[in-house]
């Protein structure tokens, strides 16, 4: 299955937390409905992607399927009119693996 970014947001920015909740409750649906579909997360027509819409989509994704899922059965696709997507990505990709280490980080930081 494919699930538009543009087509849920009606625009050529990813960029706000509620953009990244809306496509999180897109694919969320479609999984659900049939967790042994592939589902391809095509950002065509998107110019600009943030981390915090990263956050609430994938991020999300990763929270409530767990990495091996989101690995196996959830993934972008048509990215590459997107500066550093993959950087962004990996990032919070990277953020979510070690969010104990993040964590302790920030309460260290900000005491």
């Amino acid at each position: 299955m494919k699930i538009s970014v543009y087509n849920i947001l009606n625009s050529g920015n990813a960029s706000l937390h509620t953009d990244g909740i809306q496509v999180f409750n897109a694919i969320k649906k479609s999984f659900d409905n049939n967790r042994s579909e592939q589902i391809e997360v095509d950002f065509t027509n998107i110019k600009r992607c943030s981390t915090l819409f990263l956050n609430a989509s994938f991020g999300k994704l990763l929270a409530e399927y767990g990495e091996e899922t989101v690995k196996k059965c959830i993934h972008p696709s048509s990215y590459t009119e997107i500066l550093n997507f993959m950087y962004k990505y990996q990032d919070m990709w990277d953020n979510f693996i070690n969010k104990d280490n993040y964590q302790a980080y920030r309460e260290e930081a900000f005491a």
